[in-house]
């Protein structure tokens, strides 16, 4: 948690009822910036509160920037902590962070909202009560900067969009805090809640600092697609398209870029994905977005029939422990040609950690140099000038 020099008065009321939980906190860190109180004074009946527990610890911040303090901070010295981000001005029901544990051990990978609050159809963090972990924030740094602080109005969709461009969605506890925890506020007004619509403003903000967003399209038992779409004009049409025909077979992480990172917020997904879950997926993106060639109205008509009616060969194909991705078309230099393809998860693992880069053709190499077996199943392996004229002729002979 964190306070300001009005709000210290507060501190060991709402400290206590974290303390009195029915499941305990291993540790309290109150970070306090040193910008707001020189020469780090507080006053004294805090000081002995501090040492007369053992639990609590306090943490200097040099720069004073408000909420941003209450848990960034201490993210690097928790790794794999469990880390509930508390308000300096709530008394919190007992059975708290026991309510938060029950959600973790169904879904111990996943942040947990401590409301019943969603922003454009997504599960948002709650400022007053949420479980994270440092992972569901990884680069956080890249993107917090004094100008987007003052720009984003609510801290919580920050966190929010972060964590989902890490490939994390938060579950929403059985009890929704903002209900049930008592207010305990001696400063008028405090609290307010922002004014209704500046969430949207808040949103652009983050979609503008991180260059991508992601949106979890899950319904039922279904195999994973990762689609990487660029927001122009004409990938937005591309992207409508395709999830017509994708949606009903594949459950869908969309990654939405804005046109400057081109593949790589969907690969560092696919890298991240396959990692965590141990699930082969498909990799598709917005052919045609930027160029469209010859060949791209064909090839989205491919994709439909290899990776629609005929998935099955695909994933089977990968359904192995050997490093292995399938497409219809590879080639020697360009090694999933005309892009789109299946992967497993040690494939995904046999490549270098992917990162951030504006190279628009890097998909096409990802495999190169690795013990990756990358299957055509239509044409595999040949000189590469004889793959893009076998490819050619297939597509016209087949998809024109």
């Amino acid at each position: 948690m964190t306070s300001w020099r009005k709000r210290l008065c507060n501190v060991p009321k709402v400290i206590d009822s974290i303390l009195a939980q029915t499941r305990k906190p291993d540790v309290v860190v109150l970070n306090l910036a040193e910008q707001e109180f020189p020469n780090k004074e507080i006053p004294a009946e805090l000081v002995d509160y501090i040492n007369n527990n053992a639990k609590l610890k306090l943490n200097w911040v040099n720069a004073d920037t408000r909420v941003w303090k209450k848990f960034l901070p201490i993210l690097e010295e928790y790794p794999e902590a469990l880390i509930v981000p508390i308000d300096d001005d709530i008394i919190y029901p007992k059975t708290m962070i026991a309510d938060f544990m029950r959600v973790h051990r169904k879904y111990p990978d996943d942040p947990i909202s401590g409301n019943k609050f969603s922003f454009g159809g997504v599960k948002c963090h709650c400022g007053c009560a949420s479980m994270v972990q440092a992972k569901h924030f990884e680069g956080w740094r890249r993107f917090y900067k004094h100008r987007f602080r003052v720009a984003c109005l609510s801290s919580d969709i920050f966190y929010t969009r972060l964590a989902a461009a890490n490939g994390y969605f938060y579950r929403e506890t059985d009890v929704d805090y903002q209900k049930t925890a008592v207010t305990y506020n001696e400063v008028e007004g405090y609290s307010a809640s922002l004014p209704k619509g500046k969430l949207a403003i808040s949103d652009n903000v983050v979609y503008e600092a991180l260059h991508y967003s992601v949106q979890k399209i899950e319904d039922g038992n279904k195999p994973w697609c990762v689609l990487c779409s660029a927001q122009n004009e004409a990938g937005k049409e591309i992207e409508k398209n395709m999830l017509e025909w994708l949606q009903p077979i594949y459950n869908v992480y969309l990654v939405r870029h804005d046109c400057t990172l081109y593949e790589y917020p969907g690969l560092r997904m696919l890298q991240l994905l396959t990692e965590r879950t141990g699930k082969p997926m498909l990799y598709l993106h917005t052919r045609g977005a930027f160029h469209r060639w010859k060949t791209t109205s064909a090839t989205h008509r491919l994709w439909r029939h290899e990776f629609g009616e005929e998935r099955e060969k695909y994933f089977s194909l990968v359904n192995t422990p050997e490093a292995t991705a399938a497409c219809p078309f590879s080639g020697q230099s360009k090694y999933t040609l005309y892009n789109g393809f299946v992967v497993n998860p040690a494939a995904m693992a046999a490549i270098p950690v992917i990162e951030q880069n504006e190279n628009r053709f890097i998909y096409e190499k990802i495999f190169e140099g690795s013990n990756v077996n990358v299957i055509g199943t239509i044409v595999n392996y040949p000189d590469d000038e004889e793959t893009k004229q076998a490819a050619r002729k297939f597509l016209a002979e087949n998809y024109r």
